[in-house]
């Protein structure tokens, strides 16, 4: 399936795509956003979360006093990925991160351990509720800390600090915002639960458990739809990362890079190289928002697939383009890389070569106008880039004060009257010849 299509199958994992977030950022509507937020828990990473932490809470129930070291395990994993599902919602990404045991190490233990106390409490006053005759103030009681809970989670999750985050406005607000879309994901979060009372004993008891956390995933990635979408109103710390037209224009910028690439690639693979050439030098980069940027990537991509042949062609368009923005430093950059590519590298035109070689001996990049010099000797002795690079040389030397070497140099080019340097080459012999004692 391509790169860019944002509903990539659920075993396709990544951590960035562009496309699926430009489509959450640019849907604010909660109602026509549903359909992705349903399928987020089984897509990428989230499905084998699903699946594995599913099965290790059905193991759990049948544990006994033996499953509570392992129950602590399970549901801290669980706390962090939830608070972790929020958070990268809510900084604009539609895609799940990955789970890993590090998050026991790494993460904020305090807000784990509020969380939990969040959840006990809850339980507490159900159960010291259940009293005869007082059995729906026990229900009462924990549907009120049920529905809650994901907005408590987005509090503990959103806020830079815990006393914030504990603020029952906070929460409250954020309750008040979403509306009935949240009450809507409370009430689903809700059936699976008591579906999961209803299965328990079973062996579907497994796929019970599985829903439950798929729907634990579902309500974390609305709460930080929410917050990303309502971040003003709802007063929460979200790190936004609106979209504007210059990361819109990036965006664009790299999916047509990406989609070069593959293309490129898929020549590879086919053993076709000459298309993989033609598909390049088709690919000029025009419209893009940053083209200099845009060669740069595609320029380190090839050299990173080691593509040679593919890695000078795009080094001379792109060190073209460095000249023509008069970015020399740079374009001596990636005229070094292309000579470590193959030693007869020349950049193209022909006369950018004198402007980069008078640029290296400017900034002292002598081992590469040694290198340029080599490969214009090579390729094109007796041209109009080699005496430029001989008058270099001379101008050099007579910087060294080295000045019967210099003239030496300077004086066969003296025939050379048609050379766009003539009048500089000139003006070095008159000068040298006046410091120079002839025998």
């Amino acid at each position: 399936m391509a790169e860019s299509d944002p509903d990539f199958d659920a075993g396709d994992v990544r951590l960035e795509d562009p496309v699926a977030d430009q489509l959450m950022v640019s849907t604010p509507h909660i109602w026509r956003y549903l359909p992705k937020l349903l399928y987020y828990p089984v897509r990428g990473y989230a499905l084998p979360i699903v699946v594995v932490i599913g099965i290790f809470i059905w193991i759990l129930g049948y544990a006994g006093v033996f499953g509570i070291a392992a129950s602590s395990i399970v549901f801290g994993w669980m706390g962090y990925y939830s608070m972790g599902v929020v958070l990268r919602t809510s900084q604009g990404h539609a895609i799940p991160p990955p789970l890993g045991t590090e998050v026991l190490f790494e993460g904020e233990k305090l807000r784990l351990a509020v969380l939990f106390l969040y959840v006990a409490t809850v339980l507490l006053l159900s159960y010291t509720t259940m009293l005869p005759g007082r059995h729906w103030e026990s229900v009462l009681v924990f549907a009120v800390g049920v529905y809650l809970l994901p907005a408590f989670l987005g509090s503990l999750a959103l806020q830079p600090d815990l006393l914030t985050a504990m603020n029952p406005l906070v929460t409250l607000r954020f309750v008040w915002h979403t509306g009935f879309a949240y009450l809507f994901a409370c009430l689903m979060f809700a059936a699976l639960g008591f579906l999961g009372v209803f299965l328990s004993g079973h062996v579907a008891g497994i796929l019970s458990s599985m829903l439950l956390v798929y729907g634990l995933l579902f309500v974390c990635h609305l709460v930080g739809y929410v917050a990303y979408h309502h971040q003003d109103e709802i007063e929460l710390a979200v790190a936004v990362q609106k979209p504007t037209d210059e990361t819109r224009a990036a965006t664009a910028q790299a999916q047509r890079l990406a989609a070069l690439l593959a293309a490129v690639d898929k020549k590879l693979e086919a053993k076709d190289p000459q298309g993989a050439r033609d598909a390049i030098l088709k690919e000029a980069g025009a419209g893009v928002a940053n083209p200099r940027g845009f060669h740069e990537d595609l320029f380190e991509a090839l050299c990173i697939r080691h593509q040679d042949a593919l890695s000078l062609i795009q080094g001379a368009r792109l060190i073209q383009l460095l000249v023509r923005e008069k970015r020399l430093p740079r374009a001596l950059d990636i005229c070094d890389q292309c000579l470590d590519l193959n030693a007869d590298f020349l950049p193209q035109p022909a006369t950018s070569v004198p402007v980069l070689a008078e640029q290296a001996l400017r900034d002292q990049r002598l081992p590469l106008y040694t290198r340029l010099e080599a490969a214009v000797q090579r390729r094109q002795p007796g041209s109009d880039e080699a005496a430029a690079l001989q008058f270099l040389k001379a101008q050099a030397l007579a910087a060294k004060h080295e000045d019967a070497a210099a003239l030496a140099l300077v004086e066969p080019l003296l025939t050379r009257s048609a050379h766009p340097w003539a009048a500089r080459i000139q003006a070095l012999h008159k000068a040298l010849s006046g410091l120079v004692r002839r025998p």
